[in-house]
């Protein structure tokens, strides 16, 4: 290409400059450039009908307009140019015989052409267009239950909403749905494909029933105008994404409930089956553990008498025995081996064989205690505050244990004959932990008592029990009376 004389005197960087200043601005030129404001027509002006008569005024006119694309090219038709363009109050169909520019929705157009009617259809025959890429954005889809109510005002626009399947079926060109927006609105309009349409056989309406709620966005347009008694408005859908499902479709929910019982019918007839070769086992696995129930309960039955027996042994011991020292430690020992005689009765009393109600043999416990004391049977008052709470043989028996240690101990050390004593024993739940606290109303600790230091029989095995049980131990102890407090976990 030749060069202007006067560009041979500019720097190459102004020459390039200029050059892509032309080749960006072409395009805004081009296409506004030759079109002003005022030759511009809106689409209210378009479909102008001063009479009412469903005869346009300017039917056949010579019109330049412009609008947002809200379709993509060759969609509606494959070969024609069939879309829609739109602004923020209107919309409008465009039309011609050949696609000369490829558009998506978002696009900017200037179209020229004339004004005709097809089917009832208002739309602009185009003779030419031109595109302005990335300038605008998608339109917003408008409500779709607006668009019911009143359709001639969203012709050509972009719509969304949700609906009620009421009817189904075909026609010459293609296939339709009827929806109904629900309670809030009135109305109904068609959701309408086109076997023209580029994705035809992928909008699968089969698996579709009515009662169906679907989800819909697409295009308004009508048909028939002119015959007021056959005039229809349709939602166009663009593409197969347009439509979705509100919940699971009736085709689904039979295929669900067939298989369902398939399955079901299978399952029965595999547990029938099943069920004859489990049922003669049953019995003789039932007749077992009646047998180790029954023989768990006679051990537990069993122990308890045995070491009842032992109780009566010392017993006799005790008769036979003048030495105070010796009546002390033989008193003690009867009522340790009463407490774990008491967990045995408790075991084979109840259906666990193996967990006992903790609260309930607490109780049980000290108050078989206080009996043996014979002389504090009126001046101990006991107080109970339990909780209900089961643990296992291998956890109550150091439970019980400690219990006696410490109880036997308030009544020989706690308590005097010419003074009201008081003896309480709480056992409480918190967090996952037992918490099992036992208090007197007696004189106290002495101020130098060290419970890990002492040698006595007593607070070793106190020491130890709580050891087995996991306890952090808790001591209080003031002139009105001491409390022993340990808290273990529930489980092991």
């Amino acid at each position: 290409m030749k060069k202007l004389g006067w560009q041979k005197y500019l720097p190459g960087t102004v020459v390039c400059t200029a050059f892509f200043l032309v080749l960006f601005l072409s395009p805004m030129e081009y296409c506004f450039g030759q079109v002003s404001g005022d030759s511009l027509w809106s689409f209210s002006k378009i479909r102008t009908d001063t009479n009412a008569d469903n005869k346009l005024d300017y039917l056949g006119e010579e019109v330049t307009t412009t609008g947002i694309a809200n379709i993509n090219t060759g969609l509606l038709h494959e070969h024609y140019l069939q879309a829609f363009i739109q602004n923020d109050s209107a919309g409008m169909s465009i039309f011609a015989m050949q696609i000369d520019t490829p558009f998506k929705p978002g696009d900017s157009l200037v179209v020229s052409g004339k004004i005709k009617r097809y089917n009832g259809l208002v739309e602009v025959d185009v003779d030419s267009y031109q595109v302005l890429r990335e300038v605008s954005k998608v339109p917003e889809p408008k409500p779709l239950n607006k668009a019911i109510a009143n359709p001639s005002e969203y012709l050509g626009m972009l719509v969304e909403g949700e609906g009620s399947i009421i009817e189904k079926g075909s026609t010459f060109n293609g296939k339709y749905l009827r929806i109904s927006p629900g309670e809030l609105a009135s109305g109904t309009i068609m959701v309408y494909v086109s076997n023209f349409h580029y994705l035809f056989d992928q909008f699968n309406f089969d698996i579709l029933s009515t009662g169906d709620q679907i989800s819909v966005k697409g295009i308004i347009t009508e048909n028939n105008p002119e015959f007021p008694k056959e005039q229809t408005y349709k939602v166009f859908l663009r593409t197969p994404e347009d439509l979705d499902y509100v919940g699971v479709p009736k085709y689904y929910m039979l295929l669900i409930i067939g298989g369902l019982i398939v399955v079901t019918v299978l399952i029965v007839g595999w547990v029938l089956i099943l069920r004859k070769r489990v049922d003669s086992k049953t019995s003789e696995i039932k007749q077992s553990l009646k047998e180790k129930e029954i023989l768990l309960q006679e051990i537990h039955h069993r122990v308890k008498n045995s070491l009842a027996i032992v109780s009566g042994l010392i017993d006799l011991q005790l008769d036979g025995t003048d030495n105070d020292v010796a009546r002390h430690v033989l008193q003690d020992s009867q009522t340790r081996i009463r407490s774990m005689a008491l967990i045995h009765e408790k075991l084979y009393q109840t259906k666990s064989l193996s967990d006992i109600e903790l609260d309930i043999y607490i109780k049980e416990l000290v108050e078989a205690i206080h009996e043996t004391f014979t002389e504090y049977q009126e001046a101990v008052d006991l107080r109970f505050n339990l909780e209900k709470v089961e643990l296992d043989i291998d956890r109550v028996i150091p439970c019980g244990l400690l219990i006696n240690e410490l109880v036997v101990n308030a009544f020989k050390h706690a308590f005097k004959k010419d003074k009201k004593g008081i003896l309480e024993v709480e056992l409480l739940q918190e967090n996952g932990n037992i918490k099992l606290s036992i208090a007197d109303n007696g004189p106290g600790l002495p101020e130098d008592f060290d419970f890990k230091g002492e040698d006595n029989l007593g607070s070793m095995l106190i020491d130890t029990f709580a050891a087995q049980l996991g306890a952090a131990i808790g001591i209080k102890s003031t002139e009105r009376g001491s409390k022993f407090t340990f808290t273990f976990s529930k489980d092991v």
